[in-house]
């Protein structure tokens, strides 16, 4: 593949990721305007009356919804299954008149980059509306669509800028992407569990219905001892836990801990004692912000997802267990 056209596919590919519709409306109408060269043969089809318009009015739709806390990581969410297949889409109509192998290759690589961008706008939606004091939400907004037209149009006129941009851009995700790619999972998880809420009761999960690797690593109850039950949840702020790891947080006759997987296996991790807690109810998380020890300074975030306990029941289950632990007492998951 030649660097002119891998500029093309990387510019195109990353403008997807971050919006579609102002991509496809702004390839079509300019191209329509003879304002960018010729579109490839493949994707003339964006020229059209009906696709311009169409994508016109869902990108209005989207700058609405994007400016809405909480409903724009929703949007970002179900469109992770709709931004990065449009973007493996449209590289297969530039790649129409190549091998079936270029076309496949490229594909591939579009789908990649389009992901890779659209974890991140989606992580840091949910980051900024996860924080208490947000500012700036809608120029972050504004910039991502202005970015997106840029990179489309740059892609057309001036591949090898693009080509540049675009690793400069993906060069510099790779040591702060990892946090906002967590985040963006943590939001597809929080999805699932909605979906899961409309059919099975909301709730503690007992042992036997944790999953495998996480009993295995919970060991064995002692005789008289209570179980450990678990829910959902994603963390922020625990010491020596990464932002936004997605996990459980499991009850256990030692207190509460937080366990989640590792490329070494899954890893338990004692949470501090819960002193003080402040509840925010979001449309699909609720937030526990957990104050601990003397000082009441605020030690972690839980993001309880909607197929766990009620959050009032969290709150009452992680403050028995917590002064539980502080007396020196086992067993306080089930003082209820």
């Amino acid at each position: 593949m030649n660097p002119v056209l891998l500029g093309q596919l990387l510019g195109i590919s990353f403008a997807c990721g971050l919006n579609l519709y102002a991509t496809v409306a702004a390839l079509g109408l300019l191209s329509r305007l003879g304002v960018i060269h010729e579109l490839p043969p493949g994707l003339q089809g964006l020229e059209g009356s009906i696709v311009i318009a169409s994508a016109v009015v869902l990108y209005v739709v989207e700058a609405v919804v994007d400016k809405v806390r909480h409903a724009d990581s929703l949007w970002d969410t179900v469109h992770t299954f709709i931004r990065p297949p449009a973007a493996a889409l449209l590289a297969v109509g530039a790649l129409w008149t190549a091998p079936l192998e270029a076309r496949i290759g490229g594909a591939i690589f579009a789908l990649l980059v389009a992901l890779a961008a659209h974890g991140t706008k989606a992580g840091l939606r949910l980051a900024l509306n996860a924080a208490q004091h947000r500012s700036g939400h809608v120029w972050i907004s504004v910039a991502e669509d202005l970015a997106a037209v840029a990179f489309a149009v740059a892609a057309l006129e001036y591949p090898a800028s693009a080509l540049i941009a675009g690793a400069v851009v993906l060069a510099i995700l790779i040591p702060f992407g990892p946090r906002l790619w967590r985040a963006f999972s943590f939001g597809i998880r929080c999805l699932a569990a909605w979906f899961r809420a409309l059919f099975t009761r909301s709730r503690w999960r007992e042992a036997h219905e944790l999953p495998r690797d996480l009993r295995a690593a919970l060991g064995d109850t002692p005789m008289g001892a209570p179980p450990p039950r678990g829910t959902r949840v994603g963390i922020l702020g625990a010491p020596g836990i990464a932002a936004y790891r997605n996990g459980w947080l499991v009850l256990t006759r030692d207190g509460p801990a937080f366990a989640y997987r590792t490329l070494l296996g899954t890893r338990m991790a004692p949470l501090p004692a819960p002193r003080d807690m402040a509840v925010e109810l979001g449309p699909w998380a609720d937030m526990i912000r957990v104050n601990e020890g003397d000082t009441g300074g605020e030690a972690y975030t839980l993001y309880l997802l909607k197929d766990g306990p009620a959050v009032d029941t969290a709150v009452s289950d992680l403050g028995h267990a917590g002064a539980r632990l502080r007396r020196g007492e086992p067993g306080g998951e089930n003082d209820a």
